[in-house]
């Protein structure tokens, strides 16, 4: 896919030791609604920040995947 590289990129900063970089992260995949981000994103929804658990939801739903 097109966008292959970036999500790549946002997939590895879903494990970054700053939080808000993680939110930013998984509102990006959202933004590119890449479907081959769904994984990533669902192993994301453990984040113990609760502002990236809800990023991450709002992603999936943009990626149109039950959360």
């Amino acid at each position: 896919m097109r966008h292959r590289p970036a999500r790549e990129a946002l997939e590895a900063l879903l494990g970054h030791p700053i939080g808000n970089l993680r939110k930013e992260a998984a509102l990006a995949l959202g933004e590119l609604a890449d479907p081959a981000s769904a994984q990533a994103l669902r192993v994301a929804e453990g984040d113990g920040d609760p502002e990236v658990r809800k990023a991450v939801r709002i992603a999936l739903a943009q990626l149109r995947v039950p959360a």
